[in-house]
């Protein structure tokens, strides 16, 4: 592949899984929601506008990129039609009264009328899965939540995983040391990509995710991370500890500050990684040649040591509001 071309195919699929992560993200929030037509209408036209990109980048995408990305966009695709259908009015029945109604069976037009109904969509729980295989933990306060919090999936795939309306918790999804039980819940690649959304004043230690992470409406929270790309809406107040292989983009923040992975969280034989671009930030609130006022080199001084963060489960909610007081005035 020539210089030229492995920058454009770099180039797109960042900016198509970036697309892909917040149309995912705006669909679970329908699926969470009265459905909202108009907000459907939109996520069609961006859903098309992104295949038609896909379609155009043919001509410098390698074979397997095409189908990997034509697979995801497949997912989104078939969540907006279940979502389209599930919005669609349901079809009204009359009936007459028939004198001396002859016994008959079904004719295969009443059997695709009976069909035709949309099944109900079953209410929105605090953890579950989504329709595209995703995890989702959201609803929580005053908790210490682990890997054992999350439904178990009914196959071996991995998944995307979305974590919304969180207040004063500590989330974490790493193994937790020396409960066996934790270790074999997911192995390292669990994760395919990550949604957060509406988290205030608490914690997330997170393993290294092989793909996206997409987060909006965090404050005063400390995150720890590892991800192919990092995108970040606005948040304020927010300490990312963060292994990263492209350059992190935030938008809309302030008061973001970066520092590594932490070594102790790294999984156990891997070797720590080098090559993290987690300090070369891109705001996109403030293209200038100016340094961004709204992030900041983490100070090794005002970073969390290796044999302080709260990796042991805990489950009173006085020792939960302890820890984040103690790490979050950190922040």
């Amino acid at each position: 592949m020539s210089e030229t071309n492995q920058k454009l195919t770099q180039d797109f699929y960042t900016h198509f899984q970036t697309s892909r992560s917040e149309l995912n993200a705006r669909l679970e929030t329908l699926q969470t929601s009265v459905t909202d037509p108009e907000a459907l209408k939109q996520i069609a036209h961006d859903v098309a506008k992104l295949r038609k990109e896909l379609t155009d980048a043919i001509g410098f995408l390698p074979a397997y990129d095409q189908r990997q990305c034509d697979l995801k966009l497949k997912e989104v695709e078939a969540l907006l039609e279940k979502l389209r259908a599930s919005a669609a009015p349901k079809p009204k029945f009359s009936f007459k009264r028939k004198a001396n109604p002859t016994p008959s069976s079904p004719s295969p037009s009443d059997n695709r009328a009976t069909q035709a109904i949309p099944p109900a969509v079953a209410p929105s729980t605090q953890t579950g899965t989504s329709q595209t295989n995703s995890l989702i933990l959201t609803g929580q306060t005053h908790r210490y939540l682990t890997l054992s919090s999350l439904p178990v999936l009914q196959s071996s795939e991995s998944s995307d995983l979305a974590i919304s309306e969180i207040s004063h918790c500590i989330i974490n999804l790493t193994p937790l040391a020396g409960d066996a039980q934790e270790a074999s819940a997911a192995p390292p690649s669990y994760f395919t990509a990550l949604h957060a959304r509406n988290i205030t004043d608490s914690i997330l230690i997170l393993p290294h995710i092989n793909g996206s992470a997409l987060l909006h409406d965090l404050t005063r929270c400390i995150i720890v991370l590892g991800c192919h790309q990092f995108r970040m809406h606005t948040s304020s107040d927010v300490d990312v500890y963060l292994s990263v292989l492209s350059n992190p983009i935030i938008e809309h923040c302030k008061g973001i500050r970066f520092a590594h992975y932490p070594s102790l969280l790294y999984p156990s034989g891997q070797p720590m990684s080098t090559e993290s671009k987690h300090a070369a930030v891109q705001d996109f609130s403030h293209i200038r040649a100016t340094p961004s006022p709204n992030w900041s080199v983490l100070q090794e001084d005002k970073r969390i040591a290796d044999t302080q963060w709260p990796t042991a489960s805990v489950s009173s909610q006085h020792e939960i509001d302890i820890l984040l007081r103690t790490h979050l005035s950190k922040a």
